[in-house]
């Protein structure tokens, strides 16, 4: 905050929010906090009066009639600009979908000035500290859990995506402390050849079946994509589990401290080639994961294993590697794993090998 030479910080992205105060909850009405110098101000309505008193670590509590905070956050503000120097900067990320639209034009109508806050938070929760790295190790039990359940409900005759899916949940839901933000999503046959198809109560392909879900541990996130296949896989789709397997050995054998993210994009995209040409690929070799809140747990900083991100890696740092290869609307194969950067190495933080399962 400093840095940015703001007098204050209005946070509104949920995860955001628990990482500095821990205040956590079901609600989804905005619910800021307010960050100034010396103290913290968190907003809400008063049926999370309990919420707050039982999660949180926050300086001062205050509240408003529950339907006045579901209509707006003019009550908040007007609180907040009683406590900020008169004609305040106030830092405030506006390119997040949890910070209502109105919230920057209401701060300026209060006097206020408006700073674009940069991803301030989401860039310090970049870098996972030991008790947090734990919490993704503990939430990878839970995501084997959901591998060893859905590939069991897959080899059943009977088995549908839909059952799959229903498989994986309760196992990830059985000895976890919190739910995951997204998924888990299965996509059968055709349907795994194009992004983000599910389930729909369809009888498994012949072919491969595409996984991918995260267990989760006080909402820290250990996502997987797995691939099972009822009988031998075709050509093809050993082709699209080879690219996969390639692609995540590259970057886990070149990610580590002071490695810049182009750098290991780089030699992930040499290590796989050019790709043949009805092949689809997204390009991105690893996104950074751990506390997140729904709708997914695709939830901080943009900081990506791309070219383009000339930024260095650092120790603590945790990243999901979604190698996931489709050719368009007829099969698909993802792999990945989760990992931690050290020192010297990057280390897997799921459980099991990331190759194509065939299923007996």
């Amino acid at each position: 905050m400093s840095d940015l030479a703001v007098d204050a910080m209005v946070v509104f992205r949920p995860s955001s929010i628990e990482y500095l105060c821990g205040y956590h909850t079901a609600e989804t009405a905005p619910q800021p906090l307010l960050i100034t110098d010396s103290d913290t101000f968190l907003y809400i309505p008063d049926l999370e009066v309990g919420r707050a008193l039982a999660s949180s670590r926050v300086g001062n509590i205050l509240y408003c009639g529950y339907a006045d905070a579901l209509r707006g956050i003019e009550f908040f503000f007007d609180h907040a600009v009683t406590v900020l120097p008169r004609r305040a900067r106030v830092g405030i990320e506006v390119g997040h979908t949890s910070t209502p639209p109105q919230a920057v034009e209401l701060l300026r109508r209060k006097d206020v000035q408006v700073v674009h806050g940069n991803h301030l938070v989401e860039t310090v929760r970049l870098t996972l500290s030991e008790p947090e790295i734990r919490c993704v190790e503990q939430a990878a039990v839970h995501t084997q859990a959901g591998v060893d359940a859905g590939v069991a409900e897959a080899g059943k005759p009977e088995a549908t995506d839909s059952s799959v899916a229903g498989a994986i949940a309760a196992a990830l839901f059985q000895h976890a402390n919190s739910p995951s933000a997204w998924g888990p999503v299965v996509a059968t046959g055709q349907r795994a050849g194009i992004p983000h198809s599910s389930w729909t109560h369809r009888p498994l392909s012949s072919g491969t079946t595409f996984l991918e879900f995260a267990g989760a541990r006080h909402r820290y996130h250990a996502p997987v994509m797995r691939t099972v296949s009822r009988g031998q896989p075709d050509a093809g789709d050993r082709r699209l589990a080879d690219l996969s397997s390639t692609a995540i050995a590259a970057v886990l054998e070149n990610a580590r401290a002071g490695v810049s993210c182009a750098e290991v994009a780089n030699r992930a995209l040499e290590a796989i080639g050019p790709l043949p040409d009805d092949v689809v690929f997204h390009q991105v070799f690893g996104y950074p994961v751990g506390l997140a809140h729904k709708p997914h747990w695709m939830d901080g900083a943009p900081f990506y294993l791309t070219p383009d991100n000339h930024e260095p890696l650092e120790a603590g740092m945790v990243f999901h590697i979604p190698a996931s290869f489709r050719s368009f609307g007829n099969s698909g194969v993802g792999l990945s794993q989760t990992f931690v950067v050290e020192e010297n190495r990057a280390r897997v933080l799921t459980h099991g090998a990331a190759e194509l399962i065939e299923l007996a």
